[in-house]
């Protein structure tokens, strides 16, 4: 097993390239060095403004007030979740049960690494 833990771009990189087939640790290394040199990622595993631009990489930004539809185009994982949600000082709130069930489903293969991305970028801000 691999110890070393890649940024989420990566992970998403290597999982989408290998289409199920096993994945190595020289092979998650070759996809990290090959997203630095083509400038898709920094160092860092953050997304370069040349990727950003060209769309290579989409940014989520959740903004306040968004309609069920529209926070469903930022995050289509939860469109079958709408009875989870509630709208709280203008942003989509989960409760704490299902916010612990989304965390927990993290480390399953339950969702896609797309999916499993989407779930990341909502629990960021949330995770107190």
């Amino acid at each position: 097993m691999n110890s070393i833990i890649y940024p989420p771009l990566v992970e998403q990189a290597v999982t989408e390239l290998a289409a199920g087939e096993p994945i190595t640790a020289a092979y998650q290394a070759q996809v990290y060095r090959a997203l630095v040199k083509d400038q898709i990622i920094d160092e860092f595993g953050n997304p370069t403004q040349q990727a950003l631009q060209q769309g290579w990489v989409t940014e989520v930004v959740e903004k306040s007030d968004l309609t069920w539809r529209e926070f469903i185009e930022l995050y289509p994982v939860f469109g079958n979740f709408a009875q989870d949600f509630k709208k709280f000082d203008g942003f989509w709130e989960v409760t704490l049960e299902f916010k612990n069930f989304l965390i927990h489903e993290l480390k399953g293969a339950a969702f896609t690494e797309i999916e499993k991305q989407q779930i990341q970028d909502f629990l960021g801000g949330r995770l107190e």
